[in-house]
């Protein structure tokens, strides 16, 4: 098998609306009130001046700049989605020019109508919009020179930002066409390459973004430097939901270079106090010397080791069926098994943790506002700016930095609301606003603690029957107050519904403690990845069957699937004898348009556990950059490493526990295994690969700790088990 291995529409149409640039030449896209370069001169008038942003620019020295639509945190859509552009554009990669958009209607993913960086669906969102537009770039510049030269736009070809006449010799840049070019209609329907023609897709390029964060010039939400800038940072109560009471005015303006001390909150009912000052260890100081007095509004009544123990009580509870999980009826299939499994897993509520924590840098006037942000959710976050300064959306702009992290943190508005309101005390000076870690690991938006009862069913041909789930935990959408019928963040992936088994059903017992709960990296499957394929592992023991064989009986219809499976037997040397102590496991998590199964390799001696090498296959469909996917598997793999073995969220009395990495820590060279990742061709449909490899990798290493020991990990981090990382 071959497989990738790595260590006339009309002119005021939305998308596709053309038009000169203020330097004349060809714009695709949209006209927007403000760009970044000019409302970084920090002034009124900077705000309010008209500058054009599009997604694709030629100006007449040929320079080509596109934008990128998306919120790079670190996934590579900065080079990947204007690359899918360019590849119909017939651009010269090499030379072309990338902009991170501001948040506007014009840049709203296709697939879900606004503009926002989250379900690893952007490629697969935007890459028709972006290919057609690149297309009817090219047919312009091409129709603009053959006019210009008196022949047929079928005799002309374009090629590195270049249109030639091979006939007659002739060739012109695309800067020298723009002109012309802008005033030809839009081609309704441009021909697009067939992708064996593809010279950009599937080919792998450094990464645009690469130079910028090599020497440090990438603007971070926390690095904006304007003219007059203020720093800001602050602290909100301990507890959830709690309040300020009282605090100290004098003594903390007494600390040099204060400016302001201005209450503020995080739209979740959780208030605080922020400190403005010249830098931010003076607004620091401030606010330890405020001596601020906190009610906690009794919150300190939660405890999570009461309410993991009050999850466990409620596996026994009725739950709220997922209609597409009822199939069959399991019930009776359960009674009559010959063989039976009934478990019970858990994990815990788990942070981001971002590398780079909550900021970022506003800027209010009474006419005008603009925000540098991380922003996952760009319109949002505008539309929350203009709500809380009370102005015309037009008049905000909320400009997309780069991200230091993201993982669905950064999805969140607390920090946009914050920076807002703490850039309202001080109109018309810009404010950085940023966090400190301890704040940022104690005032998350955490990813929910579940418990679930796994109860399974063999026939008397040891083959899987029935399988039930029944999930236990906060809802996040209801937190988020958008509640439906069944949360699909709670429950999704809970059994996988691709394996062949006559009856299923997933059902849900939803709890409601006072915690701030949001989308963590692969949301559902975070935590019914590790659930629903380590119970697939003790059914394939109980059933007295390879676990691999296992799953290909429960696949066997499926070519994509068992193509996965099967490469990543051979390229994990699956079944191999191994030494004592030393074992292997393996889990299938596809997800988010992708298919993947892993395996690791681990070795225990008494309590101590070391991680190997971690082995993973996946079919993501049509590939933009190979190398890129490959970087995303691994760092999904790491992710979801790092929650199997160490990470968790505990609350007492309300508050955090853990506040930075000492005691919420991450993996570190020593203790991270060999990756290797191999990447199946495919023409399929582009998948996710963000988030898809996050899932496998807590029960392919669970799984391989009970082939090498024979114990069954049902609760995670393993740490909570008693084990210790070599």
């Amino acid at each position: 098998m071959n497989h990738i291995a790595h260590h006339v529409v009309d002119r005021r149409t939305l998308l596709g609306t053309v038009g000169l640039s203020a330097a004349g030449g060809l714009t695709l896209a949209m006209a927007l009130p403000i760009t970044s370069a000019s409302a970084a001169k920090g002034s009124d008038a900077a705000i309010n001046a008209p500058a054009l942003n599009a997604y694709v620019q030629i100006t007449p020295d040929n320079k080509v700049t596109v934008v990128c639509p998306g919120a790079e945190i670190g996934q590579g859509v900065y080079s990947s989605l204007p690359k899918i552009l360019c590849e119909e554009l017939e651009a010269d990669w090499a030379t072309v020019d990338v902009k991170l958009s501001a948040a506007n209607e014009a840049y709203a993913n296709p697939a879900k109508k606004r503009q926002s960086t989250g379900n690893s669906d952007a490629i697969a969102g935007y890459m028709p919009v972006l290919l057609k537009t690149g297309a009817q770039a090219r047919e312009m510049l091409i129709a603009a020179a053959a006019k210009q030269w008196g022949v047929k736009p079928e005799d002309c070809r374009a090629e590195n930002s270049v249109v030639y006449h091979d006939a007659s010799k002739r060739s012109a840049t695309y800067g020298s066409l723009a002109n012309a070019a802008a005033k030809l209609p839009v081609p309704a329907e441009p021909k697009l390459k067939a992708p064996d023609a593809w010279k950009l897709i599937g080919k792998d390029f450094t990464r645009k973004d690469t130079p910028a964060k090599v020497d440090g010039s990438a603007d971070f939400g926390a690095d904006i430097k304007l003219p007059n800038l203020l720093v800001a940072t602050l602290t909100t109560s301990p507890v959830f939901g709690g309040q300020v009471a009282s605090y100290n005015t004098s003594a903390a303006m007494a600390v040099k270079g204060v400016v302001a001390l201005v209450p503020i909150d995080n739209g979740s009912g959780t208030g605080g106090l922020a400190a403005i000052a010249e830098n931010y260890y003076q607004a620091k100081k401030a606010l330890e010397a405020a001596q601020i007095v906190w009610d906690s509004k009794g919150g300190e009544a939660f405890n999570s080791a009461a309410y993991s123990q009050a999850m466990r009580r409620g596996v026994n509870d009725e739950g709220k069926p997922l209609p597409p999980s009822k199939k069959g009826d399991v019930a009776p299939a359960l009674q009559s098994a010959a063989k039976t499994i009934d478990v019970v897993y858990e994990v815990p509520l788990l942070a981001h943790a971002c590398m780079e924590p909550m900021s970022s840098t506003a800027l209010v006037t009474d006419e005008a506002c603009m925000v540098w942000s991380p922003a996952q959710q760009q319109g949002a976050a505008r539309e929350l700016a203009a709500k809380l300064t009370n102005l015309p959306i037009e008049k905000v702009t909320l400009q997309n930095t780069f991200s230091g992290g993201g993982f669905g943190r950064k999805w969140e508005l607390d920090f946009t609301r914050q920076a807002i309101q703490i850039a309202k005390a001080v109109k018309g000076k810009p404010v950085r606003m940023y966090w400190s870690r301890e704040e940022d690991i104690q005032h998350d938006y955490y990813r929910p603690a579940y418990v679930v009862r796994m109860r399974g069913g063999l026939d008397k041909d040891n083959t899987l029957t029935a399988l039930h789930a029944r999930v236990v935990g906060q809802s996040l959408l209801a937190y988020q107050k958008r509640p439906m019928p069944v949360d699909f963040t709670a429950v999704g992936g809970a059994i996988n519904l691709g394996y062949s088994i006559p009856n299923t059903l997933i059902d849900y017992v939803e709890t409601t403690p006072n915690v701030p709960v949001g989308f963590w990296r692969s949301v559902a499957a975070s935590h019914n990845g590790f659930f629903s394929e380590a119970v697939i592992d003790e059914l394939a023991v109980l059933a007295g069957q390879d676990p691999l064989a296992f799953r290909r009986a429960l696949l066997k219809d499926k070519p994509r699937e068992l193509a996965v499976l099967d490469l990543l037997a051979e390229k994990s040397g699956w079944g191999k004898k191994l030494p004592a102590g030393q074992g292997m496991g393996l889990a299938f998590t596809p997800g988010f348009g992708s298919i993947l199964a892993a395996t690791a390799d681990v070795t225990v001696k008494g309590s101590e556990l070391r991680v190997n090498k971690i082995v993973c296959v996946a079919d993501c469909g049509t590939l933009i950059e190979p190398h890129n996917v490959v970087s995303q598997l691994e760092g999904g793999l790491v992710f979801g490493m790092s929650a199997a073995l160490f990470d968790e969220i505990s609350v007492e009395k309300g508050a955090v526990k853990q506040s930075n990495f000492f005691d919420y820590p991450m993996p570190t060279l020593a203790n991270t295994p060999t990756l290797e990742v191999h990447l199946i061709p495919s023409t399929a449909k582009p998948g996710g690969v963000g988030e898809t490899s996050v899932p496998a990798a807590a029960p392919a290493i669970a799984n391989a700790i009970f082939a090498a020991t024979g114990q069954r990990i049902r609760k995670l981090p393993l740490r909570s088990a008693g084990f210790s990382v070599a």
